[in-house]
């Protein structure tokens, strides 16, 4: 089906366009390179992996869990660590991201990778080789207590780095991008606000202004209206606080 697309195009006037063979123009094929690039579908719950490297070996490797994307635009939705994954699952996520790291030749740093544990077994994403962004930081040091951006100074300076991680996590964190249900205007503030006061959030930032104009699902990649981040002492309570905020619609849109 892609294929025959792809055969009816045709360029006019500058443009790449559906021919119906009423508009004129030439046929894309002869102008332009028409390969595609597949990629194969990956299924399953995906995970972040953040690793610290040094003198050769993994000195931390967590694993949190990542939420089902919002399809076709693939849009992030929330995360959770502790992983609440089988252990022997987020065994081998781990062996493999590690796995990875080393076989790109890294010996030293901090590393966010991203895998899949698939209906056919663990499948690597991408290895970033750099800390993760967003509520990553915050994340790591408040579940396990390990600073990722002080262990990249250790790296950086050529000190060894073995932090020291609990057994046990000292906290569950669960963080989200809200996405907007429909597209319209985004309201006031005032519910995020008052979200902010609650025992075990810790931030809710707005990522629009009031009155900006927000795009749904049903319109296109929707849009990011807030950003939460929560503590409880299991993943699940984590995560289970964290879905009933986002619920609630923080931002409401009209």
């Amino acid at each position: 089906e892609i294929i025959a697309e792809l055969r009816t195009l045709v360029v006019t006037s500058g443009a790449l366009v559906a021919g119906d063979g009423t508009q004129g123009g030439v046929d894309a094929d002869k102008i332009i390179d028409m390969s595609v690039l597949m990629e194969q579908y990956l299924d399953g719950p995906e995970v972040d992996v953040d690793i610290i490297m040094s003198e050769g070996e993994w000195r931390y490797a967590a694993v949190a869990d990542n939420g089902p994307t919002l399809e076709p635009y693939f849009n992030e939705t929330w995360a959770v660590c502790p992983s609440l994954l089988p252990k022997d699952q987020q065994y081998e996520l781990r062996k493999l991201a590690v796995d990875a790291t080393k076989a790109l030749g890294f010996t030293m740093g901090v590393f966010h990778v991203e895998c899949k544990f698939t209906s056919h077994g663990p499948h690597l994403i991408e290895v970033n080789a750099r800390m993760g962004g967003g509520q990553v930081h915050e994340c790591n040091l408040r579940t396990w207590g390990v600073d990722l951006v002080e262990e990249t100074l250790f790296c950086a300076l050529g000190i060894p780095s073995r932090p020291p991680v609990p057994k046990m996590p000292l906290s569950a964190v669960a963080y989200c991008y809200v996405n907007a249900k429909k597209s319209g205007t985004a309201g006031d503030l005032n519910q995020l606000e008052a979200i902010l006061k609650r025992p075990g959030v810790v931030w809710a930032k707005p990522l629009i202004k009031p009155g900006a104009k927000v795009t749904g699902p049903q319109d296109g990649l929707p849009t990011w209206l807030a950003d939460l981040l929560v503590v409880k002492q299991t993943p699940k309570e984590a995560l289970d606080f964290l879905q009933a905020i986002d619920d609630e619609q923080p931002i409401n849109v009209v």
